[in-house]
């Protein structure tokens, strides 16, 4: 199993404020949230997004608790250096993207198309939005979908289309995790899938996206 550690620049646990290094660290007891050497597996990177990506070593009992794992000793074994500015940019794009996709899924003609382009042209790799803002233009058609919809008497089509014009505004200033909980939520938003749940789903999407974008090693063993 590969385990890794999202930490704030400088090597430092954004929650404890404990500098982490290839020395071992050791904690006299595990207590998720509370105490122990606190890390994740591949499927919960998209919920610890922060600035530095490293895989590390743990030992002892690993406990997983929801979307992290706990273990009395841990240290960093190499950084992930894929992870960078770039990177999360890209990933705030993906997200809105995806937010896109959800509203248009929910949409129908002949707004729907237009969600779709949004969605088709943000998600693209390397982005083939033209100019030098990836989002331009994407709010006011959100906003201008959403008002017809509500019109219309469209309540999740609406709803949708608010989480769009959201996810621009909040791609502008919010931490990159903000725009991955933020497609989940508009996933969930969405009419119910009775094989699925939607905002799982969404997650493991972001996992997918993770995995490909840093070239992570998935194998077991």
């Amino acid at each position: 199993m590969n385990y890794y550690k999202f930490l704030a620049s400088g090597q430092v646990a954004p929650f404890s404020g404990q500098t982490w290094s290839t020395d071992w660290l050791q904690a006299t007891a595990t207590v998720p949230c509370q105490r122990g050497l606190h890390a994740c597996r591949v499927e919960d990177l998209p919920y610890w997004l922060h600035d530095e990506l490293w895989s590390v070593e743990l030992e002892g009992p690993i406990t997983v608790a929801g979307h992290k794992v706990v273990a009395q000793r841990g240290r960093l074994a190499k950084p992930v250096p894929q992870w960078d500015a770039d990177a999360g940019a890209a990933f705030v794009r993906a997200c809105v993207g995806r937010t896109a996709a959800h509203a248009a899924a929910e949409y129908g003609d002949p707004g729907g198309h237009l969600l779709t382009e949004v969605a088709d042209q943000l998600l693209a790799p390397g982005n083939r939005r033209s100019g030098s803002d990836p989002f331009a233009g994407v709010s006011e058609v959100a906003l201008r979908l959403q008002r017809a919809a509500a019109l219309s008497g469209r309540e999740i089509a609406a709803r949708l289309c608010g989480y769009l014009a959201d996810a621009v505004e909040m791609a502008q200033t919010y931490p990159v995790p903000a725009l991955g909980y933020v497609a989940a939520r508009a996933a969930q938003a969405r009419r119910p899938d009775p094989t699925d749940d939607r905002y799982d789903a969404e997650r493991r999407w972001q996992t997918g996206w993770l995995v490909n974008r840093l070239e992570l090693d998935t194998s077991v063993g």
